[in-house]
């Protein structure tokens, strides 16, 4: 029977970053379908610089080692990502704590507590299009597996179960994280954080074979790019009092889209001369900059910023934009739909987006 000590988690981890490394252009390539073009390379980032900072302080045992690394993930995976795998990760190695050798059933209270925690921290249910789709499947395969036979069949059950909850996100409509944006357009898209789950399931299976672990990795093969998007996307306008506001958040926006050609999006802060207010002069120029054809989505931040673009609506001097104000906070809202409008979703796609951000609680 597989021993679940020190060497083989640390099988799992040279494992699991190999594959990361290898199947992070194919991540990425899922990604930029229906999220921000970025989870290959996070995760490349994440998973490399932990084996690296592991390498200098070697943890004394299982529980220690997957801690370790998802503390690192977490610190250092940007997006969602981090504290999602650093939650799972860190999760396991409280459950394993100090024992030197890891018995079965323990994995199994690691892989359920591990599941749970996720669930809690991205609100997210089996059928959402999330790693959970792929989490969930390999913790009941595993448990089930294991009351029948050893630990090897067990792990194996897992990482089917896994590979067959990621390809199963195929046809789901996400219902959260970024892709839950799209609406129905993320319909038809493999979700890339259940592929990434899938992933490093089958790591923790292949780790029970030394001679598996030292194959070489055979990387997916990716689409080929896309072609550079037509004009006629959704543009977007924040009208802030502030001119600094309105020029920073509009720069989080485009920096957290995750793709180089991001949608048009005009910031509107403050008076022509600097100072606070809004400027109905500033926010016509700023609605003509971010037209391309598709309309315009205007954010607010509070007050006479709204009357203003109101009272600009009610005398038709916006130009021919079919121009909307989302009821949204400024940030949040101002995100979710330039990335709603980057990967190309239309009006209605991008103020449904602007209404998911007005209604996410953070509690």
């Amino acid at each position: 029977m597989t021993a679940l000590d020190l060497a083989f988690f640390r099988r799992f981890l040279d494992r699991a970053t190999r594959v990361i490394v290898a199947e992070a252009p194919y991540l990425t390539d899922l990604d930029a379908a229906i999220g921000d073009a970025d989870h290959g390379a996070n995760l490349k980032r994440g998973f490399t610089s932990a084996t690296d900072a592991l390498a200098a302080e070697p943890p004394a045992t299982p529980g220690a080692l997957l801690t370790a690394v998802g503390v690192h993930l977490t610190n250092t995976v940007g997006g969602a990502s981090g504290p999602l795998y650093g939650t799972v990760l860190r999760r396991m190695g409280k459950i394993l704590g100090d024992e030197p050798v890891v018995e079965p059933e323990a994995l199994g209270r690691a892989l359920a507590a591990a599941v749970a925690s996720v669930r809690r921290l991205g609100d997210a249910a089996p059928g959402d299009k999330t790693m959970v789709d792929a989490l969930q499947p390999a913790a009941d395969a595993y448990a089930e597996a294991l009351a029948r036979g050893g630990v090897t069949a067990a792990l194996d059950a897992a990482a089917r179960a896994a590979r067959a909850g990621a390809e199963a996100t195929i046809p789901m409509r996400a219902r959260r994280g970024r892709a839950s944006y799209l609406g129905d357009r993320s319909i038809g898209h493999q979700d890339p954080g259940a592929t990434s789950s899938a992933l490093l399931v089958t790591a923790l299976y292949e780790a029970t074979d030394p001679e598996l672990c030292a194959a070489p990795v055979e990387a997916t093969e990716v689409s080929a790019p896309e072609p550079e998007r037509a004009p006629g996307r959704v543009g977007m306008v924040l009208v802030s009092h502030s001119r600094d506001v309105a020029a920073a958040t509009a720069a989080l926006a485009r920096a957290l889209t995750g793709t180089g050609s991001p949608a048009p999006v005009a910031a509107a802060g403050g008076l022509p001369d600097g100072s606070v207010g809004t400027s109905a002069e500033l926010v016509r120029a700023a609605v003509a900059k971010a037209d391309e054809g598709a309309g315009v989505v205007v954010l607010c931040d509070m007050g006479s910023a709204v009357l203003t673009v109101k009272a600009l609506l009610a005398d038709g001097s916006l130009g021919t934009a079919d121009t909307r104000i989302a009821d949204a906070p400024f940030v949040e809202g101002a995100v979710t739909a330039l990335v709603t409008a980057s990967a190309g979703g239309d009006l209605a796609a991008v103020l449904a987006a602007t209404d998911d951000a007005r209604t996410y609680r953070k509690l």
